[in-house]
């Protein structure tokens, strides 16, 4: 794995570039509050067939925040530029949470951009749980303070025992398989400094991009994963999908929360190798 920066319209973008460098783009975006390493355990399932580029969205991971407010559409278009910055032809594209959200924009916005998209617990109606309503938001509105994000920066190291009890249900099923290390991993990508002006603009960014009845408008075979104890974007959001784009293929697994890469990565991964062994041709049939 490499690290590869690109610029875009002015934008620096950090991302981790993985398999074939001369194969078809696949694009890996990550959600609200993390990093592309958010992707990383689905690379094997691509990784022989194409050029994996797992990126750190402006303001996440090691990608420099943009100057003005972050919105869904401004990332979609980002990404946009830097497909075709690094390609002349149809990326895959693979998002979870927010990047689902980010990559249904994308194909909304750049028609012809996308040859196949998985979603994994993708945001669709920007209506998070009632639990992530409760104890995140009002900690979001504060990050929107500088002062104040100082200051509960430095107190958040005295309070990781309460915040992982409070979030760990609303992320992961309760007979979760990811493990202690990656775990930690996605906590340290969550508790980065200096994202807080960021994870809020995004939050809400989320709540202002309703995709319900937009998404018929898709023709693009889609693949949708969702974990059946997800707390932080509710299942009810999988029946929007299905509602709008009849044929796309949903799968529901047991056992995995928001996380289903690092909870069920074997199922998870099988699912997305099936989808992309269909020959295009016959997934344009069905779609």
């Amino acid at each position: 794995m490499s690290h590869s920066h690109f610029t875009v319209d002015g934008h620096p973008i950090h991302a981790h570039e993985h398999g074939r460098p001369n194969g078809q783009l696949a694009m890996f975006v990550h959600g609200w509050s993390s990093s592309g390493y958010a992707l990383s355990p689905m690379f094997p399932a691509l990784d022989r067939r194409y050029r994996c580029l797992a990126v750190d969205l402006p303001g996440y991971g090691e990608s420099p925040p943009p100057p003005l407010e972050v919105t869904i559409p401004f990332y979609a278009d980002v990404l946009a530029g830097l497909a075709r910055q690094l390609s002349d032809k149809p990326i895959v594209y693979v998002g979870h949470s927010m990047g689902g959200m980010i990559g249904l924009t994308l194909a909304l916005r750049h028609p012809g951009l996308v040859e196949r998209l998985i979603l994994l617990n993708p945001t669709v109606s920007g209506e998070l749980s009632l639990f992530i309503n409760m104890f995140v938001s009002w900690i979001v509105v504060l990050e929107r303070f500088p002062v104040i994000n100082w200051f509960t920066a430095r107190l958040e190291p005295y309070m990781y025992g309460l915040t992982d009890r409070l979030m760990r249900p609303s992320s992961f099923a309760e007979q979760s398989g990811i493990d202690e290390k990656e775990y930690s991993k996605l906590r340290a990508d969550a508790r980065r400094p200096g994202q807080g002006r960021v994870r809020s603009d995004c939050f809400w960014a989320m709540r202002h991009n309703d995709l319900r009845g937009k998404l018929s408008q898709l023709d693009v075979p889609t693949l949708a994963i969702w974990g059946m104890e997800d707390n932080t974007v509710p299942l009810r959001d999988a029946s929007f999908l299905s509602d709008e784009m009849k044929d796309i293929d949903l799968r529901i697994i047991p056992r995995a929360g928001h996380w289903p890469q690092f909870e069920a990565p074997e199922v998870t991964n099988r699912y997305i190798r099936a989808f992309l062994s269909t020959p295009l041709k016959l997934l344009q049939v069905e779609f």
